[in-house]
């Protein structure tokens, strides 16, 4: 059993609505696909954590032609859950065949990027992985992050931290990134993960924001 992190990068042609919403914006620093059910045919049962602007995000929700319905549960002032039955399309209908065979365990959450890119986990054999891999729809660019065993640490179940967000903040912490005085830039961080700076800066972000952000300070 292997386990692959992998990232995929949309076009103008195989993005979703919604994704390509929230990158367009600006304002939403986090975006996750945290639970799901493809058992009806018809349309897939999606569970978002969001951190942005609610109003705007329910006036475009209601503006996608393939959200069946929906509905939104608040968590504070800029963070919420989405409940959404969304009609899949071919790509996706595509993406659900290739990464959801029955040897194929994807590791939640999904994290959706401002560079319309996705990042998640997946665990199974190494002949079913490079299979779903080849079998990613065109449009879609793919790269693999890091091909190994399974090691998430099991008394950090409770926080949510990306594959790649992950990774970011253990190589900020060896560069010397946190220390006092920095020892390292984010640029570093960039060169360490093979990645741009700006989506570097992201991943650290998103992950000190959702290690910070249920503190009480």
């Amino acid at each position: 059993m292997k386990y692959l992190s992998v990232t995929l990068r949309h076009s103008d042609e195989t993005i979703h609505p919604m994704h390509a919403f929230v990158s367009e914006h600006g304002g939403y620093s986090d975006y996750r696909l945290v639970h799901w059910s493809f058992a009806n045919d018809e349309a897939n049962a999606l569970l978002f954590h969001v951190r942005g602007d609610r109003a705007a995000y329910e006036d475009r929700l209601v503006e996608v032609e393939s959200v069946r319905s929906y509905e939104v549960a608040p968590l504070d002032e800029d963070r919420f859950y989405v409940y959404v039955l969304d009609e899949p399309d071919e790509t996706s209908q595509q993406m659900l065949s290739a990464f959801s065979k029955l040897s194929l365990v994807p590791v939640p959450p999904l994290s959706y990027h401002t560079d319309r890119s996705v990042s998640f986990g997946i665990l199974g054999e190494p002949d079913a992985l490079q299979a779903a891999l080849d079998a990613t729809p065109e449009g879609i660019d793919v790269s693999v992050d890091r091909l190994g065993s399974y090691d998430a640490d099991p008394t950090a179940a409770g926080v949510p931290l990306t594959p790649r967000q992950r990774e970011a903040v253990q190589a900020a912490q060896r560069l010397g990134y946190y220390d006092v005085p920095r020892d390292a830039a984010v640029a570093d961080v960039a060169d360490e993960l093979g990645c741009a700076t700006g989506t570097a800066a992201e991943h650290l972000r998103k992950a000190e924001s959702t290690l910070l952000g249920d503190l009480d300070c």
